[in-house]
């Protein structure tokens, strides 16, 4: 008998340990049909592996086929049928190590590059890992990348048809043709493009140019004001006809942000692109825990100065609040994490440990915070250590007093950080891109009747900007410091379930195609966080009232 369930694990390449191989023949041996168990089991060992690391062991050890067992055991005690406990069996399996469903991810290690092939019409992983030190051609494959991925979203609704395809089959009521760039030359009468919009870098006055992959023209603009927010470097729908070898446009658009719903549902754009190596299966056993897990939430906060004696006192009184009324899943801290740029010199490491040494005191005390395994997440921000370039690597240890060493679940972040709470998918990001975008538009914002544009419709623009471009930093390359082959990590596509930018504007929130976004104000200026329950969806504007007397 056991040379024949060794076969089942043989043909598929795994190989066992001698105390593994004695635990299953103990465990086969009281089993009424041992051949199909042993199929059974090597089913749930390589999913088993999957779910711990990714990938399936050639080597098989005791402590693996213990879990395993463990899992259809207690299955076959809570389940009656086979195939109940079966399905049972392996849901456990692939809940093992999903802890308590919330997963950090390192942006430079932990979100593999995904692109688009035309050829096949399917996403898959990038044939080019990211590294710091790419060739050249990975700045244009920057611009190529998000090319495809908005004119995929673009196709996605059949609202615009390419014009060959139009050429073949025909329009439905409702749709618009829409021509390549490299499509205009020979080709009269006004059509509808789609490209990359960008300043003339050997022109002083404002001229632009309009490009795809394939060919470029100077543009004559024709849209003195626009109601939506257009910047250099960004893609758009411009509406126009070719004269003389200039691009003259009549109408500027912006491509619209789709639904995540829709994209799942549509684009089938695997669910790893967000970040870490989950399985399908492990992802639909986190959703399926939500209903059971709605009170998890997350206090967000931006510009957190522990070099302030307010700021510390207010972060005294938030802990304590919390501790007494109910710790969060996590606390959010985007940076600056000091009012002054930081300094590497020796007085400049002993200020800044300093602020986090203040912090380690204050958080020590937190006894229900420990014991309900509350997560204190630190993103790094323009004035902390590191280079100026995007993603930010997290904040070393010696700069932050060992802080992650000292105290229970502290997360030294990248900045941007991405957080799956069970199946949310939240992005936390600190950089002042909202100041930045009027600085660089194309036409000036203004509202539909042409007056100028307000407060709040300012806003609603640049959240709708940002998701439209499913960018983070949807700005020429010399603006954004984007290191080249890691610009995956500052894309938005599918929509996440919610946005945060942590900056130097004032805090508002909105929701644009079911994605919450929020703007985060400074922390040190008016005490002032929010509050974000994921399952929920719900997000509460907060601040720490003073101390009365």
């Amino acid at each position: 008998m056991q040379r024949a369930w060794l076969r089942e694990f043989n043909a598929l390449g795994l190989q066992l340990r001698p105390a593994a191989a004695r635990l299953i023949t103990d465990f086969l041996s009281v089993c009424e049909d041992p051949q199909q168990m042993a199929e059974t089991l090597v089913e749930f060992t390589k999913n088993y592996l999957r779910s711990r690391q990714g990938a399936v062991d050639a080597f098989i050890d005791a402590d693996t086929i213990k879990a395993v067992l463990e899992c259809m055991n207690e299955a076959s005690v809570e389940h009656g049928g086979a195939m109940n406990t079966q399905e049972a069996a392996r849901q456990g399996i692939e809940a093992l190590d999903l802890g308590d469903g919330v997963h950090i991810y390192d942006v430079t290690t932990e979100v593999t590059p995904f692109e688009y092939r035309t050829a096949t019409k399917e996403w898959a992983p990038s044939l080019q890992p990211a590294t710091i030190l790419p060739g050249p051609d990975v700045k244009a494959k920057i611009y190529q990348d998000r090319y495809h991925l908005l004119l995929q979203r673009i196709l996605l609704e059949h609202k615009f048809v390419m014009e060959e395809e139009a050429a073949n089959g025909g329009l439905l009521p409702g749709q618009k043709v829409l021509t390549k760039v490299g499509s205009l030359q020979g080709n009269p009468g006004t059509k509808i493009t789609f490209g990359l919009i960008s300043r003339m870098q050997d022109s002083s006055a404002r001229r632009w140019t309009i490009e795809d992959l394939h060919k470029v023209y100077p543009v004559e603009l024709e849209v003195e004001a626009s109601n939506h927010l257009l910047t250099d470097g960004s893609f758009v729908l411009a509406e126009g006809k070719l004269e003389g070898g200039s691009f003259r446009i009549q109408n500027l658009d912006v491509p619209a942000a789709v639904k995540r719903a829709t994209t799942l549902q549509k684009d089938l754009l695997p669910r790893q692109v967000f970040g870490g190596t989950l399985t399908d299966e492990q992802l639909k056993v986190l959703e399926e825990s939500e209903p059971s897990n709605p009170e998890g939430f997350y206090v967000v906060l931006c510009e957190v100065h522990l070099d302030s004696v307010r700021v510390l006192d207010k972060l005294s009184d938030l802990f304590q609040g919390y501790e007494q009324a109910g710790p969060p899943t996590g606390y959010v801290f985007m940076g600056s994490f000091c009012s002054s740029p930081f300094l590497p010199t020796a007085e400049g490491v002993r200020l800044y440990r300093d602020g986090f040494e203040r912090l380690k005191f204050m958080m020590r005390n937190l006894a229900n915070h420990i014991q309900n395994g509350t997560r204190f997440i630190f993103i790094p921000g323009p004035n902390d250590p590191g280079a100026p370039l995007l993603p930010k690597v997290s904040l070393p240890g010696y700069l932050t007093s060992d802080l992650a060493k000292d105290v229970a679940n502290v997360v030294m972040a990248t900045n941007p950080c991405r957080i799956r709470h069970f199946s949310r998918e939240m992005v936390f990001f600190r950089h002042d891109v909202l100041r930045l975008l009027r600085r660089h538009e194309v036409v000036p914002l203004r509202e539909r009747d042409g007056g100028a544009a307000s407060a709040a419709h300012v806003r609603n623009e640049m959240v709708r900007f940002l998701l439209d471009q499913a960018h983070l930093v949807p700005l020429p390359l010399e603006q954004s410091n984007v290191l080249w082959a890691y610009d995956h990590t500052l894309r938005l596509y599918p929509l996440p379930h919610a946005v945060f930018i942590g900056g130097v504007s004032q805090g508002f929130d909105d929701v644009y195609e079911d994605c919450t976004f929020c703007s985060v104000s400074p922390f040190s200026r008016e005490a002032e966080f929010y509050c974000y329950h994921p399952i929920k969806d719900l997000l509460e504007p907060c601040d720490v009232p003073d101390r009365a007397g």
